[in-house]
């Protein structure tokens, strides 16, 4: 039987807490709005004491990486400042500290819906085709929109015949980080410098951990910028690498 490869097989994690989608949970008046928003020109310290998640929130085969909505950290976090000023206009240059239901209708009307987090790491994994013996094979990150050079130099690599008859998927994530009093999205950590080497400091970190086979950089020295305990979580149903400690 032939496979359809136009029929879309991205996975997208459904069930997602509220940790990982907070303003959308803030919108939709389950959370609070973090106070960093109600803050001026504070700036983020990041420390040992800082516990570090990736958060594996989609997957696809990776044929149809093409139909992913390639967003990078650069844009999401102009859509989440974008987001907020046009709701801090709307209501008269304050944030409401927690929506209800008119407020909401407001907001959804005028502006819209809460930009979702960037997912700006990505991995391609492959295995045997009864989805046994799935390893990595290639760590990225994108900072810019669209920019994933670096995935197809590694997809042009996987058409070795080394890897014929096997999987091959790609997964994209999300860091946050728990500095004692919440939890942070890479999206909203300040000054965008800072988010950007610690995204930087992720990918190094993952590539020199789990050293996939086609990066070519990265995996001979530990990056000792910053020493996180990094925890992984996939609660897709693969579950790959759920729960791993790097």
């Amino acid at each position: 039987m032939k496979l359809d490869t136009n029929i879309s097989l991205i996975e997208v994690e459904q069930n997602t807490s509220d940790i990982y989608i907070p303003l959308q949970a803030w919108f939709e008046g389950r959370k609070f709005l973090s106070h960093r928003f109600f803050c001026q020109n504070g700036s983020d310290n990041p420390s040992s004491d800082w516990g570090t998640w990736l958060s594996i929130q989609e997957c696809c085969p990776l044929h149809q990486v093409n139909s992913l909505n390639w967003i990078g950290l650069h844009e999401a976090r102009k859509n989440t400042d974008s987001f907020l000023e046009n709701v801090k206009s709307e209501f008269n240059g304050k944030f409401p500290f927690s929506i209800h239901g008119e407020e909401r209708e407001i907001i959804e009307k005028k502006i819209g819906i809460p930009p979702k987090p960037s997912l700006p790491i990505y991995l391609i994994s492959c295995s045997d085709m009864d989805d046994t013996n799935e390893h990595i094979v290639y760590i990225g990150k994108t900072v810019n929109s669209k920019r994933f050079i670096g995935g197809h130099s590694a997809a042009l690599k996987l058409l070795d015949p080394k890897y014929n008859n096997m999987k091959k998927r790609i997964y994209r994530a999300t860091p946050w980080f728990y500095d004692g009093k919440e939890y942070i999205s890479l999206d909203w950590i300040n000054p965008t410098s800072l988010a950007i080497e610690l995204l930087d400091f992720i990918e190094s970190h993952l590539i020199y951990n789990l050293k996939p086979e086609l990066n070519t950089s990265k995996k001979k020295n530990e990056d000792t910028r910053y020493s996180f305990y990094l925890h992984i979580q996939n609660f897709l149903s693969t579950g790959f690498l759920n729960d791993k400690f790097l």
